[in-house]
């Protein structure tokens, strides 16, 4: 009676904790209800409203845009004042000299003079104000594209650690079936063992089974809140992780050529025209270089006043006004190698042009091989899990009959939680790989980078 009470009480035990189970998830099912939900479209919409390195970007155009009133800078007008004053006090003995003084035989001299004036200066021609407003306007542009790149790859790694957190999610829902299965293969292995139909190793596998699905249990677990706070910090949030995400609308494949595809990105890539505007930029510095040969002419006027007083008391008032040419003949060869480097830039620069379409053409191939193949193992996985969940069902059915072993079981087990697992993964990583290839493209979020353009 007693043993029969013990193996009743197992029972209950191994029912209780699969119910447990169950119910925590449940609970935290329950309390997320309660947060915040999150769209991808909003997740968007908050960083660009407070991301730091857009921001950063923001003010790199506001920076450059100050670069062609900075070229112009060198036909302003100058005006400079100076002042100043010195102080001469002396005296000297004479013994012929005979005085009534304080001190026979001295002379004292004292002169103290006051100086202020100002120089108008106006360039007139600078050949070096063309080349250098032409770069100026250069950057602008440059900076404007960059804003725009910073904004696309922002957006895109936004989507990046979203689909990561649903994928997490996911996977420790798979994680978690898999611990409530591995439960009930314990207890119908606890309930043969105590009837003396299998061996007590039956019900040692069970339990390593269970306790190995819990373990990747907790370490999901753990992947998915590293996964939120990291979406946390991307949104702003301050590292609070209290909200849920809703599922984005599922992406297609819209079945574009990879030339298509490439010609796209050649086109449209923001940092492909910021490596051409590159060229175009070395090429102004080249041009300053050479202008600085060329003649510089200069109005200057000056008007000063000055006032002695002491032993040679007076005032003056002074004007002059000048037109002068300034020809550079000799500069010590410097001007020669800054041409040399100017040209050695512009090849560089070139280069790094090639560079860039390399590194186009590589990315834009993978991420469209990523959406064939991710297309074509998607519905591989499918099938797989499919057959994967019927092979457990009926390996499960049969364990229970007596009509197969525990090995069979728990093997029908890990095959369907690898499978399950596998094709979860597969699933968010199709969606990032889509919009990935849009991203590579330049076409990823494309309304919202062009709503964000800055002038």
């Amino acid at each position: 009676m007693s043993l029969c009470l013990m193996k009743m009480h197992r029972l209950i035990t191994l029912a209780l904790l699969v119910c447990a189970s169950a119910s925590a998830v449940q609970l935290t099912d329950h309390k997320e209800s309660k947060n915040r939900v999150i769209t991808l479209e909003e997740a968007y919409d908050m960083t660009l409203a407070s991301d730091q390195t857009i921001r950063i970007a923001f003010y790199e155009i506001r920076k450059a845009n100050l670069l062609p009133w900075s070229a112009l800078t060198r036909l302003g007008p100058q005006l400079i004042g100076n002042a100043s004053y010195t102080g001469n006090h002396s005296s000297s003995h004479n013994d012929a000299l005979v005085e009534t003084s304080a001190t026979p035989g001295f002379i004292k001299t004292a002169i103290d003079t006051q100086f202020s004036g100002f120089t108008y200066t106006q360039p007139i021609f600078d050949p070096t104000v063309f080349p250098a407003y032409r770069y100026g306007k250069l950057s602008a542009k440059a900076a404007r594209l960059q804003y725009q790149f910073t904004v696309r790859e922002t957006l895109f790694g936004v989507a990046q650690a979203y689909y990561n957190v649903l994928k997490q999610q996911k996977l420790v829902d798979v994680n978690q079936q898999t611990v409530d299965l591995a439960s009930e293969q314990l207890i119908t292995a606890q309930a043969r063992f105590d009837a003396g139909a299998v061996a007590r190793i039956d019900v040692l596998r069970a339990r390593s089974t269970v306790e190995g699905a819990r373990n990747t249990l907790i370490q999901s677990q753990g992947t998915l809140d590293t996964a939120r706070d990291t979406l946390s910090n991307i949104l702003n949030l301050g590292g609070k992780t209290n909200f849920t995400l809703a599922e984005p609308p599922v992406e297609s494949d819209p079945g574009t050529p990879f030339e298509a595809s490439l010609k796209n990105a050649y086109d449209c890539r923001e940092d492909y025209k910021v490596s051409a505007i590159g060229v175009d930029q070395k090429v102004a510095l080249r041009g300053e270089v050479i202008a600085d040969y060329g003649p510089k002419v200069v109005a200057q006027a000056t008007t000063q006043w000055s006032r002695t007083s002491g032993d040679n008391e007076g005032r003056n008032h002074n004007q002059a006004a000048a037109i002068s040419v300034q020809m550079p003949f000799l500069t010590g060869g410097q001007r020669e190698i800054d041409l040399i480097t100017a040209n050695q830039n512009i090849s560089q620069s070139r280069l790094n042009l090639e560079k860039t379409a390399k590194s186009i053409e590589s990315e834009v191939k993978v991420a469209w091989v990523s959406v064939q193949t991710g297309r074509e193992a998607l519905k591989a996985l499918t099938a797989e899990v499919e057959a994967a969940t019927q092979n457990y069902t009926d390996l499960q059915a049969q364990y229970q009959a007596g009509a197969s072993t525990s090995l069979d079981a728990q093997t029908a087990l890990r095959d369907l939680n690898n499978s399950r697992t596998l094709l979860t993964n597969q699933i968010y990583n199709y969606q990032i790989a889509l919009r990935d290839l849009q991203r590579a493209e330049a076409a990823f979020q494309q309304p919202r980078v062009e709503k964000s353009k800055v002038q």
